[in-house]
Parts: structure tokens; sequence; C-alpha cells
């Protein structure tokens, strides 16, 4: 579990007015095509908390064999794999949180017809994504920084998906005896012909020789390891017996299944939502979701759901911070 504080900008759905007490500007909330900018002004947009949230995830997805039908039989198991099936295991999270333009909070203001072309320059300062940074400050406008690219980053895989011993030779020659029988007056000669032709093997032969593969396998390891062969007893024989198991699990795997592990890097942007402080960030197939959840610290005052509207008011958001978690199955893995 990853052990952190940071701090967090959460969306409070709100407005505060800070009155102008010199000049008249005019603020108009942008609604489609009604609103009127046809006058000198600009744009500017209310800024909400974007989470970006990385997550490490471990896939884990079970193969049945081909000859799983034949497990019992040939090998005398009961624990194989009979169904496809995933699971999903969180290893990792981090949470960063960015800021972005609501495409649903954009104001127009419209400049007092008495202002200097410089007063209406630097009365207000927006970053380069076009949200309020402040009204009346001195300086020039502020860069945000940008977020970086992210991709989807694949890290390891343990295993294939492949049975390689199963893609073996399929066909097999079948003789057919056919018998004619010659009669001659009162003698009868039986005469035998043959006839070969080359047919697919059906499965249960093809169970039926790799269960003697493997046996075969398991007689030479046991020659091996036993001094029955004269080889070299340096790494010779490691090597020798390294690849007689491998050899061994891959027609195993025939019957057994196999598991096929992933590990990668999945990406979340996730927008915090007004009264919302559980949610899935990433459906897993087996049901154990990954998720997010947000405590709100009350750092900031108490302010009016709607408060007065008036012209010359100037929207904005009073930032509030959160303590986030990220969990899946009641453990945590970020907080």
């Amino acid at each position: 579990m990853k052990l952190s504080r940071i701090p967090l900008l959460l969306l409070i759905i709100m407005m505060f007015g800070n009155f102008v007490t010199y000049g008249q500007y005019i603020v108009k909330k942008v609604s489609g095509n009604t609103t009127n900018t046809s006058l000198d002004g600009f744009y500017y947009a209310l800024p909400q908390t974007v989470l970006k949230v990385d997550l490490v995830i471990e896939k884990i997805k079970k193969i049945p064999g081909p000859l799983a039908a034949y497990a019992e039989d040939y090998l005398g198991v009961i624990d194989y794999i009979s169904a496809n099936s995933q699971t999903t295991r969180l290893l990792n999270a981090s949470v960063t949180p960015l800021f972005t333009p609501d495409p649903e909070q954009y104001f127009y203001v419209q400049f007092p017809a008495d202002k200097s072309k410089d007063e209406k320059a630097h009365s207000f300062q927006l970053t380069d994504n076009g949200t309020l940074m402040g009204f009346g400050m001195d300086g020039a406008i502020k860069e945000s920084a940008m977020p970086p690219e992210i991709d989807q980053t694949f890290i390891m895989l343990e295993g294939n998906e492949d049975f390689s011993y199963y893609a073996d030779y399929n066909r097999k020659k079948k003789i057919d005896t056919v018998v004619r029988k010659i009669s001659i007056d009162t003698v009868t000669i039986n005469r035998f012909l043959f006839k070969t032709s080359w047919v697919d093997k059906s499965d249960k032969e093809k169970a039926n020789e790799a269960a003697q593969q493997i046996l075969e396998i398991r007689e030479a390891r046991f020659h091996l390891i036993s001094g029955y062969q004269e080889v070299n007893y340096g790494e010779s024989i490691k090597y020798m017996n390294s690849q007689l198991k491998e050899l061994e699990n891959n027609y195993l795997e025939l019957f057994l299944g196999k598991e096929v592990k992933t590990t990668d890097i999945q990406t979340v942007y996730y927008i915090p939502k007004k009264d919302k402080t559980r949610d899935i960030v990433y459906n897993s197939p087996d049901g154990n979701h990954i998720e997010i959840l947000l405590e709100m610290n009350n750092t900031s005052p108490q302010l009016p759901e709607k408060p007065l509207e008036k012209i010359d008011n100037i929207y904005y958001r009073v930032p509030q911070s959160a303590s986030i978690r990220i969990t899946q199955n009641n453990n945590i893995y970020f907080n």
C-alpha cells in the first residue's frame, strides 16, 4: 500500500460573487449561441479537477487444454482447468490531480466602455487553457503546466496462449482389409486385399499419444538423474534435466491447461462528482472492481449553494481539499 497525502481541489458546484466597485463589467454565462458576444470582451472558464489514476494491474487468464476432456481418463487427475476465466489483481496505484476547463461553465466578460485598452488587458489573468486565475493582479499571465501524454504501457507477459505440441502431425495411416471369396466348384478361396488411406487423428487418439509421450519423458528423466545414462555430471545434466522437465510440462498443459499472466499500466481520468464519494474506476471481468473513495476535509468555509446573481459578479470556484483512497476487495493501494 502506498501511503501519501496530496492536496486536491475538488469540484464544488457553487459560485461566489466578487463585487466590482469600479467600472461596470458585465458577466454572462455562455449558453449555446444565445449569448451576445459582439461587444468588446473575452471568454473564461471555471476550473474542474480531473484525477489521473495510474493503475498497475496483474491479469491472470486461465485457459483449458485442448485435451482437458481426457485428463481424468489418461492422467487420473481431477484438478485441471475446465473453462476459460480471468482474474484481476491490483499491484499498485497512484493519483495525480490535474486542472482543466469545465465545458459546462464558460462565461463571457464584457469590458466597461470607459476602460482603456491597457486596463482591459491587465484586469483579468487567465491560464493558457482559458481558466480564470485572478482579477486585478499585477504581472503577466502565467501558463499552467500541460498534462503529460499518457499511453497504456505493456510491462510483462508470462507465458503464451498457444499449446505447442497440440500442433503436431495430425494424420495417420488407415489400412482396410477386404476379403474376397472365390468359389471354384466345391473349393472356396479367400483372397485378402489391403487398402491403405490417410485419415485425421481423433482427440482420443491424440490424448493417448500425449499420455504415452509423458510416460517416456519421465522414464528418460529417471534414467538421466539415476546415472543410467553416461553424461557429464556438470552443467550438461542440469541442462538436459531442465529441457526434459519443460517438455513434460508442455505435454501436461494439453490436459491440465495453463495460466497466462500479464502486467500492464492502465491510466484512468476521473472527474469527481458532487455528493458521490465512492465510484468504480476500473471494471474487472471477475467482479473485483477497483474503486476510488473520496473524503472531504471541509477546509473551506460554508458558502451559499446559489449566491445572488448580478451582472457585475465574477464567478469562480473555491478550492476544497480531500483525501483519496484506491481500493480493491477492501485492500487499500493508495491513501
